[in-house]
């Protein structure tokens, strides 16, 4: 079992786990799917991942897909999302770091390091 991209903010809490496919299955086999990928997720972040956070801590899933029908909002308890929603969310969080030569993303971060520059620019936006 592979997790694809979870994250956990230790200044507020947050753990979360992104699932991305760009599969083209009906929603019932992506149903089934993302139950088992969920369930097994659940365990193996608590047991192996982050160990010592307490199983209790609240755990955001989030399926990501080439789109998000209107009225579909859940899959197997996880949230949906497009990837230009995805997308859309990390260059607005890029977007309010501001410029680089004052508040520069990371170089352990290329690229976002390079959406910063490219939507905010080194000093200024061009």
């Amino acid at each position: 079992m592979e997790l694809d991209v979870i994250g956990y903010n230790p200044h507020d809490g947050d753990l979360v786990h992104y699932e991305p496919s760009v599969d083209a299955h009906t929603w019932d086999t992506r149903e089934a799917r993302y139950a088992k990928k969920f369930e097994a997720a659940r365990k193996l972040i608590f047991s192996e991942v982050f160990s010592w956070l307490p199983p209790a801590t609240p755990l955001r899933q989030i399926a990501v897909f080439p789109s998000h029908p209107k009225g579909r909002d859940t899959i197997a308890g996880g949230q949906i999302t497009s990837i230009d929603e995805f997308v859309a969310e990390v260059r607005s969080k890029v977007i309010e770091c501001g410029v680089a030569c004052r508040s520069a993303i990371s170089e352990n971060y290329p690229l976002l390091r390079v959406l910063q520059l490219s939507h905010c620019g080194y000093n200024r936006a061009l």
